[in-house]
């Protein structure tokens, strides 16, 4: 018989005997206690509910049953309800103490019965029975809620509804490959399940008529009388969009952006769904007068062991609900950073960014009082060691805030399986995507920008680099493609690629419609950078016909626009008949970097650090000029072009002969320059600041920041001095 660890009976009576705690002051018509009872009994569920202890999982089952009936009726709490519970709730605990002992549990109660049912119907109706009587547009509901009185708990429903969905996206797609995985099917069934209680609870009832339906499509097929199919997998993937489509209406209506709900169809979605099942369609009397008549459909009772509704919630489980695949993923990205039974609570992003800026500002503050010259002249002991001690804890509040912006892009690039999946078939391509370094975190508000940008480039490279099979099965490649998207660091930067083993980019062709379309001259002789970077120009389109995939000239201009407004540059590489590679480059974070301060003349300059390979003081052998190249320095036998910055910002009282002045060599890549400053300063943790449009036309310049002495200094864009020519180097007027 399996047995309960210590720490697990533990929980388990814990958890029960909040349960009881709720229970004690539930009363008949009233729904206080619900969400709280419900929410213990999912943990209870994930802890025992396949624990192997049949009468344990038949106390479960029946409490769970108790409470979706509450949850499927009027969402309040009824004489039965209650009794049924608090019997099992007894019995639970009588269970935990027995096998704390070793002992055997008790048998279950012989007089626990499950909610009363409705009447099934035949598992098939005549085909002429199957149709809709009238217009069935009639039939769709409007979606309606009290925003003042629930409005606090829609909105923690729709929160919890975005998890949910991409985990439904998710499941679907790992289902897809492997029909025969429970784990994944039931973490669907559990999503929708979850969809169904809580948009009962709120009374939304096209959501839980639409969530009711396909959680019962679905436990068919955990019962084993349903066959996933392509239809089956194409229902569910239907239905998460229609829903996805009603949480955006939800949101719309707390945010008051719109003042009524639109009718969203689902009653086309329910027929493929009732076809998928292989039922038939009839009309039920309304129960009550003059409400409209209700479809029904004859469907199981669902299984107990789903995780319901978490509308209101102080903590979370992790990773629960999660397909097996992804919840593999994310335990093993949490592992070793979370202690035994650490919780997460959900918080507003505006309250998030707002401690981030006081945190930037109040680290600015410590850095002006420790540096003022009078706090340097006093020499208390005392004094010295608590300035040390609120510096210290200054920097740890700094990290630790900034960490709260940080999310690993594992989300981002999960949401592109569907995208490469839905382009693969309408394309008729067999299509893998791999995903690598999904633990890797970015800025969040960079995972969010970034989103589109990748949208583009993946159905770019499926929709055109990536070949028909039997295209690629003559050239002698495998009939399915791969698409590799990956994340890794590099130097100061987090680098994003996107890899497929598709044909490859056609120079000809792309240099072709780039004189066609009056962006190069004819005749023009450009590099394979160079003409590889043409597919970025506005408008620009090698596509022959126009379809829902491509063609309209659009999308990849707006792809490197918001890629140089994250501060990020994108590189393209790509061998004809053997793919492409696009390359991201993004900063870290966009609040705050770790710089070198640098002087030039009177002026101070801050160089991220991590860009930063060596500094040094040039000698005379070391320097040398190249035609048409102009300066450079020898750095243990490498050639690196110098960049006078003196030159660049146009300022004088400067050292004017290298070898009185500090060379440091900056990388951007497998790129390097030496820049030629006056004097290393000191290095510091630095808030940036937005230069805004009047210095937009300066390349150099990525930022500004407030030093310690009360100054500011501008950020040097390494990457643009690196990248630039000599000749194209900004000069200041």
């Amino acid at each position: 018989m399996p047995q309960f660890t210590t720490e697990q009976l533990a929980k388990l009576t814990g958890l029960t005997s909040g349960i009881g705690l709720e229970l004690v002051f539930v009363e008949p018509g009233k729904d206080i206690g619900l969400l709280p009872a419900n929410n213990l009994l999912t943990q209870i569920e994930e802890l025992a509910g396949n624990s192997g202890h049949e009468e344990v999982e038949h106390a479960i089952e029946f409490g769970r049953s108790w409470i979706d009936h509450i949850f499927n009726n009027n969402g309040n709490f009824d004489v039965p309800s209650i009794k049924s519970l608090n019997s099992c709730i007894q019995w639970l605990q009588r269970a935990w103490d027995e096998l704390g002992r070793n002992q055997p549990v008790p048998e279950p109660p012989t007089n626990w019965s499950k909610p009363e049912q409705s009447q099934a119907l035949p598992e098939a109706l005549p085909e002429a029975e199957t149709e809709l009587v009238g217009d069935a547009s009639e039939l769709e509901e409007p979606l309606l809620m009290n925003v003042e009185a629930d409005g606090d708990l829609i909105r923690e429903f729709t929160n919890e509804s975005h998890e949910h969905l991409q985990n439904i996206e998710l499941g679907v797609l790992i289902l897809e490959d492997n029909p025969g995985d429970m784990d994944t099917l039931n973490s669907i069934f559990r999503a929708f399940h979850t969809f169904k209680g809580g948009s009962g609870f709120l009374n939304l009832k096209p959501i839980n008529r639409l969530a009711h339906e396909l959680e019962s499509l679905l436990d068919l097929a955990r019962k084993g009388q349903l066959t996933i199919s392509s239809e089956v997998i194409n229902v569910i993937l239907s239905g998460g969009d229609t829903l996805k489509q009603f949480i955006t209406e939800v949101e719309l209506l707390l945010s008051g952006q719109r003042s009524e709900a639109t009718i969203i169809p689902i009653q086309p979605l329910i027929r493929r769904a009732h076809r998928a099942m292989g039922l038939g369609l009839t009309l039920a009397p309304p129960v009550v007068e003059g409400a409209k008549p209700a479809l029904v459909v004859a469907t199981p009772a669902p299984q107990v062991q789903a995780e319901s509704s978490k509308i209101v919630q102080l903590s979370l489980a992790p990773a629960a609900g999660l397909p097996k695949a992804a919840a593999k993923s994310q335990a093993s990205a949490n592992e070793g950073q979370k202690p035994a039974g650490a919780t997460s609570i959900k918080v507003d992003t505006a309250k998030l960014d707002v401690l981030v800026d006081l945190v930037g500002e109040m680290v600015i503050a410590q850095s002006l009082v420790a540096q003022h010259p009078d706090v340097k002249l006093i020499q208390n002991e005392q004094f010295t060691r608590f300035l040390s001690q609120l510096c210290r804890i200054t920097n740890d509040l700094q990290k630790t805030a900034m960490s709260l912006r940080m999310v690993p892009v594992r989300g981002t690039f999960q949401k592109m399986q569907r995208l490469v999946r839905d382009v693969a078939v309408k394309s008729g391509k067999q299509v893998e995507l791999v995903m690598v370094g999904e633990e890797i975190e970015l800025d969040r508000n960079i995972t969010e920008e970034i989103n589109d940008p990748l949208v583009h480039m993946i159905r770019n490279s499926v929709d055109h680099g990536i070949e028909k099979p039997e295209v690629r099965v003559a050239k002698g490649k495998s009939a399915t493609g791969k698409v590799t998207l990956s994340a890794f660091h590099q130097g100061g930067n987090i680098v994003i690629q996107i890899k497929d083993d598709g044909n490859g980019l056609d120079k000809e062709r792309i240099l072709a419609k780039a004189v066609e379309q009056g962006i190069v001259d004819p005749g023009a002789t450009l590099p394979d950078r160079d003409i590889f970077g043409l597919i970025f120009a506005p408008g620009f389109s090698t596509a022959e016909k126009v379809t829902d995939l491509s063609g309209r000239g659009v999308g990849m201009d707006v792809v490197r626009k918001n890629i140089e407004k994250l501060r990020g540059k994108i590189e393209i590489e790509s061998t004809p008949g053997l793919g492409s590679t696009f390359t991201i480059y993004l900063p870290l974070t966009l609040a705050i970097i770790d710089g070198m301060i640098i002087s030039v003349g009177h002026h101070r300059y801050i160089i991220p650090t991590l860009s930063v390979r060596e500094s040094f003081r040039p000698t005379r052998a070391m320097l040398s000029t190249v035609h048409g190249r102009g300066e450079m320095v020898n750095v243990r036998g490498r050639i690196n072009p110098l960049v006078r910055l003196h030159e660049v910002f146009g300022l004088s009282d400067t050292a004017t002969d290298p070898c009185e002045a500090i060379v440091i060599v900056v990388e951007s890549g497998s790129h390097t320059r030496c820049l030629m400053v006056d004097d290393l300063l000191g290095k510091q943790e630095v808030v940036i600041k937005s230069l805004g449009d009047t210095f937009k036309s300066n390349k150099a310049l990525a930022g500004a920041a407030i030093l310690g002495d009360g100054r500011v200094g501008l950020i040097l864009d390494v990457d643009a001095l690196v990248r630039m020519k000599p000749e194209r180097l900004p000069k200041a007027a």
